[in-house]
């Protein structure tokens, strides 16, 4: 038998030759392959090789801003073995209504208070397993510099017209201060129903800030340290601003609205998600999470303040329900956002129709001055009258007054008072057919004139009759032009009201349609004053 050498000296030259080619060519392959994985493998592969996980489970938590960097350094202590996790920050809002329109709950969710868990805000289908009701507190406060006051009660601050405040609509603090007066009343000794009509002025002053232009941001101390005005913030921020230590904290000593986060696990959750916000609840309430807590100025939920904070606050208010924070905050909404309304009024003959008490003109003039009287000085309100020619020949409207504030004061009156007296001499205008259709484009182009920003602006079109101008524009014409007009950044809604049974109720649900508005009936005498009230109102 012959040996490995004997049969390679038998092999001719080229034949060696080719052998080893092809023995250097796998060679580097092999190598090549080893160094083309090492330099593209991704990170998580090669750390799986590393620390011998071959399959990795991701967990998403979403935490309040308040929270968030107390959280991403807690998460690389809380990580089970194998566990993917990634925090995000959002507001409690922004969660529920991305919740509410089908998006899926976070698998561990901190979110600002517990007013954002519950039906009210997140809709039928969602399900979540509270872990914890509070993992940090951190109390609503009102703060002031030297020339501000400390009230006795929220209520009594609210209702001052000195109080600042986010946006309830988007700010859990500002929703959990806009409720402070119905969670103390109790302890201040009205009545649920008395607590919230202190809303009505402490709105009505938002709005009329907001209508200026004013408070859209807010911050511990946005106001000169002489300023008698209070800011609604939390001990948080206020301990983490620069030179916040100039306020007071001036909270009523009834107690304070409080953030609580809870933390809470979707039913849905992804596998592992509880084992991670058990360890990470663990975590918050021992020492090492008290301590991380009270450097970003938040409250251990075990424990009192610690000397890093900025109040004195021991006593906190009841936290409402969310079915209860939904309510108010749609009532503040409404509330709040003034109102730019031109009101245009059918004047033709047959306003002048028996309406049990009086003609339709009478009880739609008074409906109009007890509306008047709701509406706030910040109020913008124009009053036209319209039938065919009414304006003069080919004009079927006239402008009794422009739209003016209701506390603009021009030739030694305002204007709430000569939309008094107009009101007055309405019944004595009326005659001649219905002009419908030019009056209504009319007073869409002037209300576009005249939009201010931070309003509702609103065209409230009322008549008895449907369009008896046979000169006049179409209804389809109209319609094509209230389309090429509507602008979505000034927008501004045709409201209608069609007073009895002969008024042409679709043609102004179709005008009202095309331009976001609504159109209301009153069928009988006694529902105008109360539908002149919605449509008013309306937003």
């Amino acid at each position: 038998m012959s040996t490995a050498d004997e049969y390679d000296r038998d092999l001719p030259p080229r034949v060696l030759l080719a052998v080893g080619i092809v023995l250097l060519l796998l060679t580097g392959l092999v190598i090549g392959g080893g160094v083309a994985y090492l330099l593209w493998a991704s990170p998580d592969e090669t750390e799986q090789a590393s620390d011998g996980c071959t399959r990795y489970r991701s967990v998403d938590i979403t935490v309040a801003a308040e929270m968030y960097d107390v959280v991403v350094d807690a998460v690389d202590d809380v990580a089970p073995a194998c566990t993917s996790i990634e925090p995000t920050v959002r507001s409690g809002a922004e969660v529920a209504l991305g919740v509410s329109t089908g998006r899926a709950l976070p698998d561990i969710w901190i979110p600002e208070s517990r007013i954002w868990l519950g039906r009210a805000r997140l809709g039928d289908e969602a399900r979540v397993r509270v872990l914890a009701p509070s993992v940090a507190r951190t109390p609503v406060l009102l703060v002031g510099g030297s020339r501000a006051r400390r009230f006795a009660t929220w209520g009594d601050a609210e209702a001052s017209g000195l109080v600042t405040v986010p946006d309830p609509e988007v700010s859990t603090v500002g929703a959990l201060a806009l409720v402070a007066p119905l969670a103390e009343a109790r302890l201040s000794g009205r009545t649920p129903a008395e607590a919230q009509q202190m809303v009505v002025p402490f709105a009505q002053t938002y709005g009329a800030r907001r209508a200026r232009g004013a408070d859209e941001q807010v911050w511990p101390t946005m106001f000169r340290p002489l300023s008698p005005r209070l800011v609604v913030t939390t001990e948080q921020e206020l301990t983490l601003t620069e030179d916040g230590r100039r306020m007071r904290d001036l909270t009523p000593e009834v107690g304070a609205p409080v953030l609580d986060f809870p933390l809470v696990v979707s039913e849905d959750a992804a596998p592992g998600a509880r084992e991670v916000a058990l360890r990470l609840l663990d975590h918050l309430v021992g020492e090492d999470g008290a301590r991380a807590l009270v450097e970003q100025g938040l409250r251990p939920a075990r424990g009192a303040s610690s000397a890093a904070t900025r109040s004195d606050v021991s006593a906190y208010l009841p936290t409402p329900t969310p079915k209860t924070v939904v309510t108010a905050v749609q009532s503040w909404k409404t509330l709040a956002v003034p109102s730019a309304i031109l009101a245009v009024v059918d004047a033709s003959g047959s306003m002048d129709f028996d309406a049990g008490t009086g003609t339709r003109m009478d009880l739609l003039a008074d409906a109009a001055l007890i509306g008047l009287s709701f509406l706030p000085d910040h109020a913008r309100v124009g009053l036209w009258i319209f039938s065919i020619d009414k304006g003069g020949p080919g004009q079927d409207w006239r402008v009794l007054e422009p739209i003016r504030r209701l506390d603009d004061l021009r030739f030694g009156r305002t204007q709430r008072y000569a939309l008094r007296e107009r009101a007055d001499e309405m019944p004595g205008l009326t005659d001649g057919g219905t002009g419908l259709y030019d009056t209504a484009l009319a007073a869409y182009r002037e209300a576009l004139r005249s939009y201010r920003r931070n309003y509702s602006n609103a065209v409230v079109l009322m008549t008895d009759g449907r369009n008896e101008d046979a000169g006049s524009i179409g209804l389809d014409q109209l319609l094509a032009r209230l389309r090429e007009l509507r602008d979505p950044d000034r927008p501004v809604r045709i409201v209608g009201i069609a007073i009895g049974e002969d008024a042409d109720l679709g043609a102004l649900e179709r005008m009202a349609g095309v331009t976001g508005g609504d159109a209301y009936l009153a069928a009988r005498p006694e529902d105008i004053l109360g539908v002149f009230a919605r449509a008013v109102l309306s937003r």
